[in-house]
């Protein structure tokens, strides 16, 4: 283009005038991505082992970068569903579900459904409403371990009968259900159930309680050669109990769980074993199975995490797992 003399002035103060109009433009930002808000239910977070999924959640949700609102149930359905409700109301992206029980707890699982509202369910299964994943153990399983542990106990005994003393959990809970009838199921297929005399009670998970029951049971009979309980607490209850009567070697001791005291205790020999449930694969594996979902990842109906038996000779692996989730 050919400028007329006279014409420069003009042009320098229109071209530094765009100049300016144009540095000053700086690109729009895009919206930042809203943080996800994932609601989580536990079953009671009064047991350790719950306090430890807890842990293994939080630990997960930081390193992802979501937001957890978290509510304990206690073990009351109906709160379960007071907080699962309020949850919803929140507006959470996705429900992570450890259900307190087999039936009860689907209501809960249901009120998300109304509301759209993805679930994934981890460690507690209910059994029914329609949810993403299931991630946890085959609660099962730990019972087969524990009859297994149970059968080999009675082969290296050389007696022809066993007496022992059998710590349940709750009447109608979920996983107690499931832990009694893998474990009574594994001895009738070792072929000795017959020759294995028990005295079943339940101790409500407790450790007080576990104590006090095993008292009334060795006070009126000592003579028993193992105790098995469906969670560690109980087991460490059962323990004091064996101190306290002097039977200290003389009787077995096995729970679930992997608590660390319990680790500890087969570490030094006053347990035998426990079956061992992995908090961290199941806490966190609820989060990140969330998340997963929300990006659109195709996930499968179970994302099972296997039991362990743990004994003196592999104790130290199970000791460095539950030093990261299990709080002091």
């Amino acid at each position: 283009m050919k400028l007329k003399p006279g014409s420069w002035p003009i042009f320098f103060i229109i071209y530094n005038l765009l100049f300016t109009i144009f540095a000053g433009c700086k690109p729009a930002k895009p919206p930042e991505a809203k943080q996800q808000i994932i609601g989580v239910s536990y079953q009671n977070l009064a047991f350790p082992y719950v306090a430890a999924l807890q842990k293994a959640a939080q630990n997960q949700a930081k390193e992802l970068g979501v937001k957890l609102i978290e509510t304990d149930a206690a073990n009351d359905t109906g709160k379960e569903l007071e907080n699962v409700e309020r949850m919803l109301g929140q507006k959470v992206d996705c429900l992570a579900f450890e259900a307190a029980s087999l039936d009860a707890s689907v209501a809960s699982i249901e009120a998300a459904n109304r509301a759209h509202i993805p679930v994934v369910q981890f460690n507690g299964k209910a059994n029914g409403g329609d949810y993403v994943t299931f991630v946890g153990s085959n609660q099962i399983e730990s019972g087969q371990l524990l009859g297994s542990w149970l059968a080999d106990f009675f082969s290296k005994s050389g007696k022809a009968k066993l007496r022992g003393i059998y710590l349940r959990g709750m009447p109608g809970q979920i996983t107690d259900i499931a832990r009694n009838d893998g474990f009574k199921d594994k001895l009738k297929e070792k072929g000795i159930a017959e020759k294995i005399e028990l005295t079943e009670q339940y101790a409500d998970y407790d450790r007080a309680k576990g104590q006090s029951v095993t008292e009334s049971i060795l006070s009126k009979d000592k003579n028993y050669d193992f105790i098995v309980a469906n969670n560690d607490d109980m087991i460490l209850g059962a323990l004091s109990a064996v101190n306290q009567f002097g039977l200290s070697g003389k009787i077995s001791l096995v729970g679930v769980d992997g608590l660390p005291e319990t680790l500890d205790a087969i570490k030094s020999g006053s347990i035998a074993a426990t079956v061992f449930q992995n908090p961290e694969g199941q806490g966190a594996g609820g989060i990140e199975a969330c998340v997963k979902h929300l990006k659109g990842e195709q996930m499968p109906k179970e994302i099972l995490i296997p039991f362990e038996l743990v004994t003196k000779e592999n104790v130290d692996k199970f000791i460095a797992i539950a030093k990261r989730v299990y709080v002091k």
